[in-house]
């Protein structure tokens, strides 16, 4: 059996380049702790404010939802179809790649 070692090529614009770590926000390229960090200092604690002090939330939108849930003091990570694709990196609403 031959195995195909040739690179996953991402499919979409928002693929990362480089392993996405925690990224909350990949338009923004803010992370997790940048936004819980915020929220710790007591400098954000609604959408909007997220969106003015650390510009995650700004681009496409699609990290709204993991926004909120790290508001709501819960993992950002939903398991929903705004999550990335494991195999491409891209956001699985607008996945094309077979994994999805």
């Amino acid at each position: 059996m031959q195995t195909d070692t040739s690179p996953i090529v991402p499919t979409c614009r928002f693929a990362p380049a480089q392993p996405a770590g925690d990224f909350l926000c990949h338009c923004a390229k803010v992370t997790e702790g940048e936004v819980r960090s915020a929220m710790a200092f007591g400098m954000v604690k609604t959408l909007e404010d997220v969106m003015s002090v650390t510009g995650a939330g700004t681009g496409c939108r699609a990290c709204h939802c993991r926004i909120q849930r790290v508001l709501q003091g819960l993992p950002a990570k939903c398991g929903g179809r705004f999550d990335l694709c494991g195999q491409c990196g891209c956001i699985g609403a607008i996945c094309h790649c077979e994994a999805a």
